[in-house]
């Protein structure tokens, strides 16, 4: 049954892709709802053996949502930015959990724009970037995207609604700068972001001032990068207790609402990690 009446006269490829835009954008607020909706978890193929993503990639996405409920935005006064970082060792699926966030975001906020890099254009191109092109054709909203080797876009606005690859190095500062949304979210994700020089974060910060701006950053172990020396205390602490542990700043000048910290090797199975 057709939910909106209007829709009755529209062919049907149209009403197919109206009711997936509102099934997707169903989800702005629910990360973990959205990443167990958009793939094919369970159905023939790679995925068929799988019912979701990890445990762990599970509680990052369910406290992601969390930030995200109590920030409410509603597309006119800026909030708070999302800074969220996770640390774990090799091959555990922080890429995977990278992909997982890029099409959330890009699937949930007409006109979001983002910026993806990696500690080296090695890691970039053949890890990171490649596993989000590869995510997002599994991704029920894949198709609304052109991704390239460095570029994904809305088919339909290309120049308002996109995620670039950068790299990291200092010379490359500017292309970090001048990322706004106003209306929407403007994102930056950082893997392996302890080895991003100091100039790259600084010069991301001034896409942190309106919409809904969110910051997620990996690193290596117990390696973290913050915004802000109190911020470094806070992560280097959390690092001390247990696997897992989590550890919540309630500064509003730009240090992490929350850091996930794992130390782990992550001992899980998963077709999450590539």
């Amino acid at each position: 049954m057709i939910e909106n009446e209007a829709l009755l006269d529209v062919p049907d490829a149209v009403i197919d892709e109206e009711l997936l835009y509102r099934k997707a954008t169903s989800f702005r607020n629910d990360p973990l709802g959205f990443v167990k909706w958009a793939y094919p978890w369970g159905k023939p193929g790679l995925l068929e053996k799988y019912s979701g993503p990890d445990d762990w990639q599970a509680d990052f996405l369910r406290e992601l949502g969390e930030e995200v409920r109590k920030r409410n935005f509603d597309g006119v006064p800026p909030v708070l930015p999302i800074k969220f970082t996770t640390a774990s060792g090799h091959g555990i699926g922080k890429s995977v959990l990278v992909a997982f966030i890029v099409n959330w975001i890009m699937s949930t906020r007409p006109h979001a724009q983002g910026t993806v890099t990696a500690n080296t254009f090695q890691q970039l191109s053949t890890r990171t970037w490649a596993t989000i092109q590869t995510w997002t054709k599994r991704c029920a909203t894949g198709h609304w995207f052109e991704t390239t080797g460095q570029r994904m876009y809305h088919k339909q606005f290309k120049e308002s609604w996109f995620c670039s690859a950068q790299s990291c190095k200092e010379d490359n500062s500017e292309a970090f700068a001048g990322q706004h949304a106003a209306n929407s979210t403007s994102f930056y994700i950082f893997d392996e972001a302890s080895a991003v020089p100091d100039k790259i974060h600084e010069v991301a910060e001034g896409g942190l001032t309106d919409g809904e701006p969110m910051v997620c950053m990996s690193a290596l172990s117990i390696a973290l990068r913050s915004a802000s020396s109190a911020t470094a205390g806070l992560c280097a602490a959390s690092t001390r207790g247990p696997a897992n542990s989590r550890t919540k700043s309630l500064s509003s000048s730009g240090a992490w609402i929350a850091a996930r910290v794992r130390t782990s090797s992550a001992s899980a199975c998963s077709g999450c990690r590539r």
